[in-house]
């Protein structure tokens, strides 16, 4: 038995079927995720809504006032109303949660849909919303 025919020393044969096995095991995971995109893309309701995580996290000091799915004609979205510090304004607030602008992110390994957040202010508040795109 060479080096070249062995893989950590399995035989030629033995390294052959684990080869095959990682290849067919990738192919198969990349098959679901691509399935759950495809069902979230053709028949996603207007009821999703992505999950929790893709909410930004509120910085320390700040209150969380009001949290929940809110829904409308459009769909539904994740909807956070977001107490500022004392001493700190709501739009300094908004830049610590990374939400100046609306943004656009992308689908990840556990999540297969393209996803809208970002925030306005009322009322001294900042509402953050996320819902899928």
């Amino acid at each position: 038995m060479t080096a070249a025919a062995t893989l950590a020393g399995m035989t030629t044969r033995t390294a052959l079927r684990v080869t095959r096995a990682a290849i067919l095991l990738v192919i198969a995971a990349g098959f679901l995720w691509s399935l759950c995109f495809a069902w979230l893309y053709l028949f996603g309701d207007e009821g999703a809504t992505p999950p929790d995580w893709r909410i930004p996290a509120v910085p320390a000091g700040a209150t969380v006032v009001e949290e929940g799915v809110q829904c409308a004609s459009g769909g539904c979205w994740w909807g956070l109303t977001v107490k500022p510090a004392p001493g700190q304004t709501p739009e300094e607030l908004r830049r610590r949660m990374g939400l100046e602008a609306e943004e656009r992110l992308g689908p990840t390994l556990t999540d297969p849909g393209y996803v809208v957040r970002g925030a306005h202010i009322r009322q001294g508040s900042v509402v953050v919303y996320v819902s899928y795109a």
